[in-house]
């Protein structure tokens, strides 16, 4: 199903007819000027849980996405396992020292 863009003007005069037709027409891109600002769904016939669980799953989804292409720009997607677990030694070695000192 493609998706159809719309600009914020044509939302605003005609919010009515576009919600009617959201099931018919599917996903909407929300559009002010020509950057997307939202999108909008038809709702899951499962209910609204199923809609809200979708959404929660695209935000992970999102999350997961900017924290790997944040890795793979500075490098640590190349990091080894052993480097890891000496990483996580030093870290662990420091705080018992200082739990030590008190």
């Amino acid at each position: 199903m493609p998706v159809k863009l719309l600009n914020t003007r044509e939302l605003s005069k005609c919010t009515a007819k576009v919600l009617r037709n959201l099931p018919k027409t599917g996903p909407q891109i929300i559009t002010r000027g020509n950057e997307p600002v939202g999108i909008l769904l038809p709702a899951c016939k499962g209910g609204i849980e199923e809609d809200i669980d979708l959404l929660q799953r695209i935000a992970f989804a999102k999350a997961l996405d900017r924290v790997q292409r944040d890795a793979v720009l500075s490098g640590a997607n190349a990091i080894s396992m052993d480097e890891i677990d000496a990483e996580i030694d030093a870290v662990r070695a420091k705080s018992r020292k200082s739990t030590a000192q008190r």
